[in-house]
Order: C-alpha cells, then sequence, then structure tokens
C-alpha cells in the first residue's frame, strides 16, 4: 500500500508562498521549512508550530512531500540537485510539488530524477495571488501521474482546487497560458486607466465602471492589489512575471506559433512599472 502523505515540506515562502505554508500548517499537516534569503516568514511559521532546518535535504528527509515555491528556475533546480538539495533526502514514495512558476522541461527533469528514487514529481503552479493564497482558494493546475495524484490531494487541498491537466509540465502550460491574460490585461488596463484620467475622469469612477462592463478581467477586480506591485521599486515578485512571459515565447518559438501581445508586454515588464497618473 502506497505511503499516505502524512509530513509537508515548504521551501519558498515569498509573498504568495507565506500564506500557502501557513495554509499547510494551519490545516493540520507537521511542517518542516528552511531559510532563503528573509527571516520574517520563517519566523512567521515557527510561530505556527513548522520546524526549521538547515538545508533542502533535511527538509526531504522529514516530510512525505515537500512544496517548491521560489521565484526562479535556477533557485528551484539548485533546491532540487544542488549540493544539500531534495535529491540528497529524498526516499521512496515521497513527493515533490513544483508549485512556482518553472519551465515544462524542468520540471520534467525533476519527476525523471525522483522517479528513479522510487518517488513522485508533479508540477502544480497556482493562480489566485496573495489573495486566494491567504484564502486557500488559489487554483492549482497539475501536472503527473493522475493514479499517484491521490495520495496528494489531501495536502494540495489545504490550498486551493485541483485541475488535473494531464503528464508533467501540462500544469505549467495551463498557468503560462493563464498569466498570458493576466499580464496583458494588467498593461492594457493601466493604459485605459491612464487614458481616462487625462480625459477628465476619475480613477475610482473608471475603474468601478470597467468592473462593471465588458472591460472587466481578474486583475480589474483586483485593482488596489494590482497597483501594489507598481510600487517604486517594485516588489521582485513584478520582475517574475517577465521570467514567466520568457517562458511562453520559448515556447511559442519552438512551435512556430506567434505570440506578439506577450512579446510586446514582456518586454515592458523587464522595465519599471506604469505609473497611474493622479485625478485630483
Amino acid at each position: 500500500m502506497a505511503k499516505e502523505i502524512k509530513k509537508a515540506g515548504f521551501i519558498g515562502m515569498g509573498d504568495i508562498g507565506l500564506p500557502m505554508a501557513k495554509n499547510v500548517v494551519k490545516k493540520g499537516f507537521p511542517t518542516t521549512i528552511v531559510g532563503h534569503r528573509r527571516r520574517e516568514p520563517i519566523e512567521a511559521m515557527k510561530s505556527l508550530g513548522a520546524v526549521e532546518v538547515s538545508s533542502p535535504r533535511e527538509v526531504m528527509a522529514a516530510s512525505d512531500a515537500t512544496v517548491i515555491m521560489v521565484a526562479m528556475d535556477r533557485q528551484a533546480e539548485e533546491v532540487v540537485f544542488g549540493p544539500n538539495g531534495l535529491m540528497e533526502g529524498i526516499k521512496p514514495e515521497d513527493g515533490i510539488l513544483l508549485m512556482g512558476t518553472y519551465a515544462p522541461a524542468l520540471c520534467r527533469k525533476v519527476a525523471e530524477a525522483a522517479r528513479a528514487r522510487g518517488a513522485d514529481a508533479f508540477d502544480a503552479p497556482v493562480v489566485g495571488a496573495r489573495m486566494g493564497a491567504e484564502a486557500g482558494t488559489l487554483g492549482i493546475s497539475v501536472g503527473g501521474d493522475e493514479k499517484n495524484l491521490e495520495r496528494f490531494r489531501a495536502l494540495l487541498g489545504t490550498m486551493g482546487r485541483i485541475t488535473y491537466c494531464g503528464d508533467v509540465g501540462m500544469g505549467q502550460i495551463v498557468k503560462l497560458a493563464n498569466n498570458m491574460c493576466a499580464s496583458v490585461n494588467g498593461a492594457v488596463l493601466a493604459e485605459a486607466i491612464n487614458w481616462g484620467i487625462r480625459n477628465g475622469a476619475s480613477e475610482k469612477l473608471l475603474i468601478e465602471h470597467i468592473k462593471n462592463g465588458s472591460g472587466n478581467s481578474f486583475v480589474a477586480q483586483n485593482w488596489e492589489w494590482l497597483k501594489s506591485m507598481w510600487t517604486d521599486p517594485p516588489p521582485p515578485t513584478y520582475y517574475v512575471g517577465a521570467k514567466d512571459m520568457t517562458h511562453v515565447l520559448q515556447i511559442g518559438l519552438e512551435l512556430r506559433q506567434p505570440c506578439p501581445f506577450t512579446a510586446l508586454n514582456c518586454e515592458r515588464l523587464k522595465g519599471p512599472p506604469p505609473k497611474i497618473l493622479s485625478s485630483d
């Protein structure tokens, strides 16, 4: 009988990862964590009962399944394959849940290495932003072995709602398609608001009307959250968007699938965020 997933590990507790990790421990999973850059998330998790160790290897050794929510692909690869990485601590029937947004090829590489050790790996990126992470209502697009996924449903369910998408890597494809829309929508929304303000309308009037009109979108409904990403300097998560769109464009190049709006917005995301004009 396959091992039940009872103990969790969590690596990567940033803007979205921290509330996800909090839900894991609050909903009954003993959780092991390791620090990265900032102490505040570690202390917040320890106050809820999480146990801190000194390396990803130790996280995996203490856990049945480990969530990775670091921002960049190179960080995820280091967590898995680097010195004292997860692969050095993984046990048969353990699992790795790649819940950040990464290249599908990296997810397949991790899954192949896990299978060689009798373990599982799934790509399970999330949509719903910080608000969904806090509420435990994220959308989770999962790629991997559907039969083996059943053992991980309870853990994933502490963070949101699962949509099974197919083989390893397909969770990322579905997530990236969502991010293409959200990213371009956010850029156009800022452009429209500034255009309206320049013509004499107030920001409040514009956004409320757009929310109730055909221009509505997730980013319009969460306008204040979106603006919080456009600070000076912006949070690190702002530039993660360029990384996500680069994955889209690389895959599009391989398929010869044009993505002109995504390409334009990818360039925009490499620079400073938009500034919303004053409507006073």
